[in-house]
């Protein structure tokens, strides 16, 4: 029921219905998740996965929408490719971008609210990654990212081009695997947001505080989604070698400008 809610009508000509969608989606599967508290204990230390059960219970009406989001989109360049229509590229693919970002920013706006909410280790899956990726960064540039420093950007850069390239991957071969990427770094960043604000009301400046890095790194990982899945939809649909090569040759300009928005997210988390 989730996943038929929202009209695909609408959302096409409004994207930012994507965002309250998602707010909605991610708000029930967390609420389920409360029901199923489950702790294992791996070498004497508890661990609390309801976490993941939140992040589960977001991802199984998204995949059906984000599967007709993809379809629609194969559709679109296999007709572009018989009828020789030479439409902008950005024309094109403008709107599905947009409600793959504000399905992103639904997610991690829910997960901020509800991490402030309920209590500190419900979310302890995301809290580990949190403290993982810190103790990494705090391994390699002391304690932070060295604001100027080239190093640091070569590191940012490198392990966002290896999510992206991980969200290509997971879309080609399951065409929305990539939502798990996607919630789940939505999750993560979403308890971070949580873990910094004060106050509820100190969520949406803390969120601001991210956007600047954050989009641009979004919409790489979501181009690179688009594209693996605009790949696979092609694959098992498309008889013709010619479409095929078109499609795949704009499959690859879709990973290349989401590289692009990857180096301009670097360029901003370490030289701004």
């Amino acid at each position: 029921m989730l996943e038929s809610i929202l009209s695909f009508r609408e959302v096409d000509k409004s994207p930012y219905l994507t965002f309250i969608w998602a707010l909605l989606i991610t708000t029930v599967g967390v609420l389920l998740s409360t029901q199923l508290f489950y702790k294992v204990t791996i070498s004497g230390v508890s661990f609390n996965l309801t976490g993941m059960f939140a992040v589960i219970f977001t991802i199984m009406p998204s995949v059906y929408f984000l599967t007709r989001v993809i379809m629609k989109e194969e559709k679109m360049e296999e007709e572009a490719c018989i009828n020789h229509y030479k439409k902008d590229f950005f024309k094109r693919h403008e709107k599905d971008i947009l409600m793959f970002l504000f399905y992103f920013l639904g997610v991690t706006v829910a997960f901020a609210a509800w991490s402030f909410i309920l209590p500190q280790d419900f979310f302890q899956v995301q809290l580990v990654k949190i403290t993982e990726i810190r103790a990494a960064v705090s391994g390699q540039f002391t304690g932070r990212i060295i604001k100027g420093n080239f190093d640091s950007f070569l590191a940012v850069f490198a392990n966002n081009m290896e999510v992206m390239i991980f969200s290509f991957i997971f879309s080609l071969l399951y065409g929305a695997g990539a939502v798990f990427i996607i919630v789940w770094n939505a999750s993560i960043l979403g308890t971070c947001i949580g873990e910094l604000s004060k106050s509820i009301t100190d969520i949406p400046m803390v969120t601001l505080s991210f956007l600047p890095h954050g989009i641009p790194e979004v919409v790489g990982y979501l181009c690179a989604s688009i594209a693996g899945g605009l790949l696979s939809a092609a694959i098992l649909r498309c008889r013709s070698t010619k479409v095929m090569e078109i499609i795949f040759l704009d499959s690859l300009k879709i990973i290349a400008i989401g590289a692009l928005f990857i180096l301009v997210a670097a360029g901003i988390e370490v030289y701004l």
